[in-house]
Parts: structure tokens; C-alpha cells; sequence
């Protein structure tokens, strides 16, 4: 999974950034950003897993990471500027918007006022503005091809008059009704405002405190705050973010939101050398989870022998005891592999 920040520049967002991922790359305030992308690696916590591996106590044990991107930030009437850092946003699954909810005289911003609502909508129209430039150019390019008598994919074509009459409207493509067969369509071309997302207002710690913006559908984040938090040892954590009212660290929160979104799950693996949390899309078929650990496995699928999470705690991890209690499962292809399943697989190569 890929996520990536977006937001205007000195809106906090490497700040952010930083506190999600441990880095401690440096912020300089300044109305005309460079045109840098940072990247990092967000681990997973998930307590299940802990207490599978307490119980089997593997060599490893490997949570599930998420990929962070951190985007130059957006200027306001600059589209080659703007151009550039939506074509960062390709590849990623969710878009965080952070949007400034704090005023700072040492931290210059673009804009006159501070409305974190009115940003949202601005950046939405950036996304919006590239999405319909790239369907007007591929009709386009289209219909010179069937000039030339050449065949073109006509229910494409079709799919991609009424998106751009929907983005004319000023719609996002996620609110238009498409089918499974119309989005595998349109899977090749790189909308941007069909990708889900959320907003995080970035507040000073004042705010905060006194909790603005909470009646909003948004997530509230005091993004320095969230880098000390990062800084602390391990044992004071908690005891810091008790004192502050903050129930865990915002990363977590991105990330479950996150998983949310894009409807994944996670399923387990779990033996002497390696205990490990995958993550997949909801749905997802047994042989299509495998082949998330391995090709071959997948290639060479027999079987899958599933314990439910729960299951797996309450038979000690033991697979003898979990047959006896009938919560030991063997599943075929087909198989819908369930959040929290602890499975392992049975292939020949």
C-alpha cells in the first residue's frame, strides 16, 4: 500500500511526514518550495500479531509496512509547478490532504487567511484540473486513431464523455457511479480524484488543546507535538500522550483510517522462523494471497490451513488442539481469506 501527502507549501506536511515515518528531515519555511519528494516506510502495528508471536516465539517477526510519500508542496497559480507534483501522485492508493490549520508569522503561507476548508477545496481542484486535462487529451488522441481507421476501445470512449462532462460539473471521478467492468476500463489511465482520501488539519498546540475543528469530518493533528512524541523513549510514550489527551500516535491513526479506505485486512503467517502480518484487499481469494508471499506458492497452490485469529489465541497456537476443537480449516482456491485468518499454505513446485 502507498499513501501520499499532499498540501500547500508551509502547510506542515513534512512536518507531518516526519512524525510518521521517524525521519528527521530538515523544514524550512518558504512560499516557494523545492521540487523534493521524501519517501519512507510506515510499520504496521497490529497487537495480534504481538500475541501470536509470543506464542509461537519465532526467530522474526515482520509487521506489515505501509510506503509514505511526502509531495513538493502545491503553489497557488503555478500549473507547471502544481503538473509536477500531481505526476508524483501516480502510484500511490490514498491521498492524505493536509490542510494548515495554524497561524505562524514565522511561517509564510500563500494565502491571506487561514481556512483549511477552503485549501481542501483548492487542492481538489488542482486534482480535478489534471484529471480533466488527461481525458480531454486521450479523447482527443482517440479520435484522431479512428480518423486514421484505426480501432479504438469505444466503451472507453464512451465511459470517459461522461467523466468529462462529470469533472466539468466540478465533480471528483469518485463520485461518479462506475460498474466493476467500467473501472477496469479506465484501470490504465491515472485519475487522481477517484482515489480516496483524507483531510488532516495540521494545528498548533493551543488548538489542539482546546479541540477546534473536532465537530469536523477531518482528522486533527498537532504535527510538531506528533515529531516529540517520535523523539521520547519508548516507556514514556504513553505517559506523554495520556498527559496530552492524545489516545495514539497519528501514524496509527493514518494508517487504520488508511486501511479503511482501501478495504484491506490483514492475514497472518506464523513458524519457528518467521511470524508475519500481510495485508491485502478485502476479498481477496486464498491463491491470490499467496501468491502476496510468493509466486510459486501461488503457482503451486494445494491448500490452505486456516485458524481464525481468536481461534489460534484460545488452542495456544497449537494445531493438534485446534483440530480437536473444530476451528482448524482446510480451504481451497476460492477461499475468501478473512481478517485475522492465521494460515499457512500447502504448494508443490
Amino acid at each position: 500500500m502507498k499513501i501520499a501527502l499532499i498540501g500547500f507549501s508551509n502547510s506542515g506536511k513534512t512536518t507531518l511526514f516526519n512524525a510518521m515515518t521517524h525521519q528527521k528531515i530538515e523544514v524550512l519555511p518558504s512560499i516557494t518550495p523545492p521540487e523534493t519528494v521524501h519517501k519512507g516506510v510506515l510499520q504496521v502495528e497490529d497487537e495480534r500479531l504481538r500475541k501470536i508471536s509470543e506464542i509461537v516465539k519465532p526467530k522474526k517477526t515482520t509487521f506489515a509496512n505501509v510506503e509514505c510519500i511526502d509531495t513538493a508542496g502545491f503553489l497557488r497559480n503555478n500549473p507547471s509547478h502544481n503538473t509536477k507534483v500531481t505526476r508524483e501522485l501516480y502510484e500511490a492508493d490514498a491521498l492524505i490532504f493536509v490542510l494548515r490549520g495554524f497561524d505562524s508569522p514565522s511561517v509564510p503561507y500563500q494565502f491571506d487567511s487561514i481556512d483549511p476548508f477552503r485549501d481542501l477545496n483548492e487542492l481538489e481542484y488542482e486534482l480535478l484540473m489534471f484529471d480533466l486535462d488527461l481525458i480531454t487529451k486521450r479523447i482527443e488522441r482517440m479520435d484522431e486513431q479512428k480518423k486514421k481507421g484505426q480501432k479504438i476501445n469505444d466503451r472507453e470512449r464512451e465511459i470517459l464523455e461522461n467523466l468529462k462532462i462529470h469533472l466539468e460539473e466540478s465533480n471528483p471521478i469518485r463520485t461518479y457511479p462506475l460498474s466493476d467492468e467500467q473501472l477496469r476500463e479506465i484501470k490504465h489511465l491515472s485519475f487522481l480524484t477517484i482515489k480516496p482520501f483524507l483531510s488532516v488539519i495540521n494545528v498548533d498546540e493551543k488548538s489542539f488543546s482546546l479541540g477546534k475543528y473536532k465537530e469536523k469530518d477531518v482528522m486533527i493533528v498537532c504535527a510538531p507535538l506528533e515529531m516529540e512524541i517520535n523523539q521520547l523513549p519508548e516507556n514514556e510514550v504513553s505517559t506523554f500522550l495520556e498527559a496530552l489527551g492524545i489516545e495514539e500516535p497519528v501514524s496509527k491513526k493514518i494508517i487504520r483510517k488508511a486501511y479503511e479506505l482501501l478495504d484491506y485486512i490483514s492475514f497472518f503467517t506464523a513458524g519457528p522462523q518467521e511470524v508475519r502480518a500481510w495485508s491485502i484487499k478485502k476479498g481477496t481469494k486464498a491463491v491470490e494471497a499467496a501468491g502476496k508471499i510468493h509466486s510459486d506458492i501461488q503457482r503451486g497452490f494445494i491448500r490452505a490451513e486456516v485458524i481464525a485469529y481468536n481461534d489460534f489465541i484460545l488452542s495456544d497456537g497449537d494445531f493438534i488442539i485446534a483440530k480437536q476443537k473444530g476451528v482448524f480449516r482446510l480451504e481451497g482456491k476460492e477461499y475468501e481469506v478473512k481478517d485475522g485468518d492465521v494460515i499457512t499454505f500447502r504448494f508443490k513446485i
